[in-house]
C-alpha cells in the first residue's frame, strides 16, 4: 500500500515540470509601453484588454512576431507591471524581464512571467 502511494507522489512530482513552459529572462530598457483591447480593431468596453511592454534587444515573440510581452489588464499584477515599466521606461533604467518561452495570451508575444528593477 506504501509503495502505491509513493510512486503515485513520485509520479505526480515528476510530472509537473513537462507542463510548464521554460521562462526566459532578458535585461534591457523598456522602449515602449501599450495598452490595446484583446481583438485589436474592435470597440468593446467589455472586451478584455492587454498590456505590451517592448524591451530593447528582446526577441521576437514566437519567431517572427513582435519584440514585446503581453500580459492581460485583469491580471493581479497588471498594475504593478504597468507601473515597473512607466518608471522604468521615463527613468530610462534598465530592467529584468522574463517571460515564458510561449506566446499564449496573443500569438505573436511573449507571455509575462515577471519584470524586476534590479538596481
Amino acid at each position: 500500500m506504501f509503495r502505491k502511494y509513493l510512486f503515485l507522489i513520485l509520479f505526480i512530482i515528476l510530472s509537473v515540470p513537462s507542463f510548464g513552459a521554460d521562462v526566459i529572462t532578458h535585461v534591457g530598457k523598456v522602449t515602449k509601453v501599450v495598452a490595446f483591447p484583446y481583438a485589436y480593431g474592435n470597440y468593446s468596453e467589455s472586451q478584455k484588454g492587454l498590456l505590451a511592454i517592448y524591451v530593447e534587444g528582446l526577441p521576437k515573440g514566437c519567431g517572427d512576431g513582435q519584440e514585446r510581452i503581453v500580459i492581460g489588464v485583469d491580471h493581479p499584477i497588471h498594475d504593478s507591471v504597468l507601473s515597473i515599466a512607466l518608471m522604468a521606461k521615463a527613468s530610462g533604467t534598465e530592467v529584468n524581464i522574463a517571460y515564458f518561452n510561449a506566446c499564449t495570451i496573443r500569438s505573436e508575444s511573449w507571455d509575462l512571467a515577471y519584470l524586476t528593477i534590479d538596481e
